[in-house]
């Protein structure tokens, strides 16, 4: 998922972007049909939200490794599903990366 100013994240845990507005897409709805024509791509919906947004704020959780991004308009929340797995990976500039687990080590 690609932000602005050269920063990127991956996941493979559960995502879910809340807007100010009570809008809410989570990866868990990737997939569901919801009585809809198609599958609902929980992961294109994420993606086009964030896409160039700048963070604004971030709040790392200690315990579980939760990442959350404040960005324009809402939040983007990663939540570490697994104590002992690499769950997200957050790229930036001057090959800035950070790596998030949970089960605080």
């Amino acid at each position: 998922m690609s932000l602005s100013d050269g920063y990127a994240i991956s996941a493979d845990t559960l995502c879910r972007y809340v807007g100010e507005t009570g809008e809410f897409i989570s990866s868990q709805d990737h997939g569901q049909m919801f009585g809809l024509t198609e599958p609902y791509d929980a992961a294109e919906k994420i993606n086009n939200t964030i896409k160039g947004k700048k963070i604004k704020k971030a709040h790392l959780t200690n315990h579980t490794g939760d990442l959350t991004l404040i960005v324009d308009g809402g939040r983007l929340e990663i939540i570490c599903s697994s104590a002992g797995y690499e769950c997200y990976q957050l790229n930036g500039p001057d090959n800035l990366i950070i790596v998030g687990r949970g089960g605080k080590q």
